[in-house]
């Protein structure tokens, strides 16, 4: 997932976890423009004594994001929020959200974690379209990266 994000982009994981994947992020030096959101206390607390250079927000994303003011239109959200299994409430919220980031410029895109063969959620917007990126065999079971952005910003087809 690290390696979908482009040089110069500014980074927000979504629901960051242990930090597993922030990690492979801060590696190949986002760190100054990476913002991470931890629902859970332990582990966001974790996470800022790990990661002193990343800036952690605890609490749900889709309640917290306001927080950050105005994103940049050169924005990469990253999560592997395992959409499938989260309560009616929280899924449509922080898809939502999401969505209606990405929905405010073209270059803004979502880079999706999951185990499943489908898209993870369906987009709250028409104007958005998921692209499979790639499977990661070395897992286990094997995952597969997905893109969600604006249509009008997709070079090609979804598969």
């Amino acid at each position: 997932m690290a390696r979908q994000i482009e040089h110069g982009a500014s980074v927000i994981e979504i629901g960051a976890g242990t930090g597993a994947i922030t990690r492979h992020i801060t590696r190949i030096g986002h760190t100054s423009q990476l913002v991470i959101f931890e629902q859970d206390r332990r582990l966001a607390e974790l996470l800022r004594h790990q990661l002193v250079q990343v800036r952690v927000i605890e609490g749900l994303f889709h309640n917290m994001v306001g927080s950050l003011g105005d994103l940049p239109d050169n924005l990469v959200m990253v999560s592997s929020v395992p959409f499938k299994s989260l309560s009616g409430k929280l899924h449509f919220e922080t898809a939502a959200a999401i969505c209606r980031i990405l929905c405010v410029s073209p270059n803004r895109r979502l880079i999706q974690y999951s185990y499943f063969d489908s898209h993870p959620f369906v987009p709250h917007h028409s104007g958005l379209q998921w692209r499979r990126l790639s499977r990661v065999w070395a897992n286990l079971p094997p995952a597969t990266i997905w893109e969600l952005r604006a249509e009008h910003s997709l070079g090609t087809s979804p598969s």
